[in-house]
């Protein structure tokens, strides 16, 4: 259904004379830890460096059910399209922060560095990323977060170039249960989530914090009728579709703990653990019963063709402990953490037609392993230098273990049975969708990290502060030595209104999945003009296969960091920061296109690679330069008998644009294309260019109203071929979510919402093609799955 919007356009209006973005009162005085090491307590608009802090309530009056979702909805420099990419890229999604990949954006948990996923993002927005999933955090767990747009290399090592997510967990004795169910206004997707957490105390003014979250999701495809002709596809002409186009079916549960326990007064042991359990599943392209991949007699055969389902069954996993404490003038913290994610990859439903009327329907295609375990030893102490504040020093130790291991499929997965229906007309090998990790494809590395930093932080002036950070850190393998520096300054020209900047270099190490990554997958095109299906790879960047593709050894992404910005509070109930940054990224590390040809095949036969036609593979790929500019306030409005009224607005201005990249590679004498037009639109255009978040948080008595306007700018779609009648422009939306709670009791509240309640979806103007007649694209900010109402209870106890 659709409506008219002027009622939400002039309460934009409304609201943005207001001014900027979505926090309480409460996290406006909060004492952020992120990115401050200093003794000194730092707030949001005391902060020498940009931060969002969204408390626990914020996230859950989003309505959304997990949190990246949630943070998404309240911090306009960060983005999270619905789809990211394609089959395990769409399923293990990841946010963007100003603009970059996932991968160049730091998750802690505690202060503590979050390990890795396994799944490797190899399509769309994302490539490349191998990021910590958000999700496996239970959301019942959070007590705020802190989110950190700047630079952080300096002070938290690799990744955190554009900036910093610190989930900070729940320390204190209360218990919350909180059970969501929702529906899309189509029927289609259905989300249950039941969340629990209580805390208990212990020992001698200790705490522990345990937590529960459970979800169930079903798929919501929205993929058109398919362009295959009646003789094609018999009577499922017009009827089969791409079984992937939307949210996927998951199953996820995750549990949680945090505790602290002091032994005396100067010393204190601590310890958190994640565990989480997910199962996602997608549908793929409907495969045609009339093509010699498919076999359609015998146990296992599909008369009238088939739509595979690709899974992932992840277990991940994080353990930290530590102890802290003072030794005489010096604050310590020693702490290890240990975090594993093991993800499983498959598909159902499927055939390896290559085996004839043998071939299985299901196959596990391999199992991708990541761990990291993290040991770090801080100090800090103020000295007294004869300066009004003391010069807050810091300084520390790290050592990080990571591994990364790929492990084979079953036989079906990856096996040539031979099957031909003639002489020259053989069928692929391997599962079709994605073929599995043979023996010989296993493969599995490790590495070790040494850093050392230095922070210092004082004030020369009573108004002004200037901050130092340098790091060190040195790789066993591959990366060698990095060097990291942070400047940063603030200051208070009246206690209402006080000017910030920093300058710093960062830098992101590869991945071991970067250079250790491999998978090969089945896809339908036309190559020396005959429409055909292709078997391609991603290829392991030391294998000789890509080595001879043109594969080196890859380095480090570098970037340099600016930014400019002023902070105001002119009374205790508005504030205001604005922001403005500059990020040149070096060296970024990307995909290159699927290279598909004679040449290319020639070469993957030559070095072992046989039943594969194409090749990809991870490469320095291109030199960017991100500008931006964050806008944030916030305004709380005493109506009297009326309640009390918070008006928030925040605003993104962020544009990449890419500075020069690597063009083309030689195989056997023939020049290809690494980096085509789709590939550099991923970079520079299919994220918005704006971002603008207006909110209303309206109590009184017992009831409680969240209005909350997103404007998502415009953004660009293009096809890798150079017909630019192809490309899709996509024009700027409103979306509006609106949560209405009502306190049944002191400790029970109901409340009912709907995510994008107008039912705004992109423009139907997708490139046709045999798999749907006509879409909605791919990547929108705000997906293409239409609206959704829910309902929420919440019990106190």
């Amino acid at each position: 259904m659709k409506h008219v919007l002027q009622p939400t356009t002039a309460l934009a209006l409304t609201l943005l004379a207001a001014a900027t973005q979505a926090q309480d009162d409460s996290t406006l005085s909060t004492v952020v830890v992120t990115g401050n090491r200093g003794a000194e307590q730092r707030t949001v608009t005391s902060s020498p460096v940009p931060i969002d802090v969204v408390s626990a309530k914020q996230l859950q009056s989003t309505g959304k059910p997990g949190l990246m979702e949630a943070l998404s909805a309240v911090i306009p420099s960060l983005t999270l399209p619905e789809k990211t990419g394609w089959d395990a890229s769409g399923i293990a999604r990841a946010p963007n922060l100003r603009g970059l990949s996932a991968a160049e954006v730091l998750v802690l948990v505690n202060g503590k560095r979050r390990h890795t996923s396994a799944t490797l993002n190899i399509n769309g927005i994302n490539t490349g990323a191998a990021p910590a999933d958000l999700d496996l955090i239970p959301i019942s767990a959070i007590d705020h977060v802190e989110v950190l747009r700047d630079g952080a290399a300096a002070q938290y090592g690799s990744d955190a170039i554009a900036g910093v997510i610190n989930v900070i967990l729940k320390a204190d004795a209360s218990g919350t249960s909180v059970t969501n169910a929702g529906l899309g206004y189509d029927g289609k997707k259905q989300t249950v989530q039941q969340s629990l957490n209580k805390g208990f105390e212990i020992g001698n003014g200790g705490i522990v914090q345990l937590a529960l979250d459970a979800r169930s999701q079903n798929d919501d495809n929205k993929a058109s009728a398919n362009g295959y002709s009646y003789e094609q596809a018999y009577d499922l002409a017009g009827k089969s579709t791409y079984g992937g186009y939307g949210t996927p079916k998951t199953n996820l549960l995750t549990l949680g703990y945090n505790a602290e326990l002091p032994i005396d007064d100067s010393f204190s042991l601590y310890s958190f653990t994640t565990y989480s359990r997910r199962k996602a599943e997608q549908g793929q392209n409907f495969r045609l019963p009339t093509i010699t991949n498919t076999i359609t007699t015998g146990p296992n055969g599909y008369p009238a063709g088939y739509t595979p389902t690709w899974y992932i069954d992840e277990d991940d996993f994080q353990a930290a402990f530590g102890g802290k404490g003072s030794v005489g003038e010096w604050d310590w913290d020693l702490s290890t953490t240990y975090g594993r994610n093991e993800a499983e990859q498959g598909t159902t439903h499927n055939q390896n037609p290559s085996l004839g009327e043998a071939t299985p329907n299901s196959f596990t295609s391999g199992t991708w392993i990541s761990t990291e375990l993290t040991t770090n030893l801080d100090f800090k102490r103020g000295f007294d230098i004869g300066l009004q504040k003391p010069l807050d020093l810091s300084y520390g130790f790290e050592h990080r273990r990571d591994t990364y291991e790929v492990q084979a499929g079953d036989y079906g997965s990856y096996a040539n049975g031979g099957y031909c229906v003639a002489p020259g007309n053989c069928a692929s090998s391997g599962a079709q969708v994605t073929n599995g990790i043979s023996p010989q494809e296993q493969s599995s590395a490790s590495r070790n990290s040494l850093a050392g930093y230095v922070d210092v932080g004082f004030n020369p002036l009573p108004d002004w502060y200037v901050g130092t950070a340098l790091r060190y850190e040195h790789y066993n393998q591959g990366v060698g030595a990095t060097r990291s520096g942070k400047l940063t300054t603030r200051y208070e020209f009246t206690p209402q209104f006080a000017v910030r900047a920093t300058v710093s270099n960062g830098f992101r190490a590869p991945s071991l999945a970067n250079s250790l990554f491999s998978a090969r997958s089945t896809t339908y095109g036309v190559v020396d003009g005959v429409y055909q299906s292709i078997n391609y790879g991603v290829l392991p960047v030391g294998s000789a296969a890509a080595k001879a593709l043109g594969a080196e050894e890859l380095k480090p992404e570098r970037s340099t960091n600016f930014s400019l910005g002023l902070t105001l509070t002119p009374t205790d109930r508005l504030s205001f920061t604005a922001d403005a940054y500059v990020i040149n990224l070096r060296d970024r590390i990307t995909l290159t296109g699927t290279l598909l040809g004679p040449q290319v095949t020639q070469v993957l036969q030559n070095n072992g690679v046989n039943s594969t036609s194409g090749g990809q593979y991870f490469i320095n790929g291109a030199d960017t330069r991100t500008k931006g500019l964050d806008l944030v306030s916030s305004y709380n409005q005493d109506l009297g008998p009326f309640g009390a009224l918070k008006w928030t607005a925040a605003f993104n201005w962020n544009q990449t644009r890419i500075l020069n990249y690597k063009q083309s590679t030689n195989i056997l004498g023939t020049s290809f294309d690494l980096m085509d037009r789709e590939a550099r639109n991923l970079i520079t255009g299919v994220q918005p260019t704006t971002k603008l978040i207006l909110g209303g948080d309206w109590s009184i008595g017992r009831l409680n109203l969240n209005l909350a306007l997103t404007r998502y700018g415009s953004y660009k779609e293009v096809n890798s071929s150079a017909n630019r009648d192809l490309d899709r422009v996509y024009s700027a939306k409103w979306i509006t979510d609106l949560d209405l709670g009502y306190n049944l009791t002191k400790d029970l509240n109901v409340a009912i919402g709907a995510k994008n309640l107008f039912d705004q979806y992109p423009k139907k103007q997708g490139v046709p093609s045999s798999t749907m007649v006509a879409s909605y694209g791919t990547y929108s900010p705000y997906g293409f799955t239409g609206g959704y109402y829910y309902t929420r209870l919440t019990y106190a106890f």
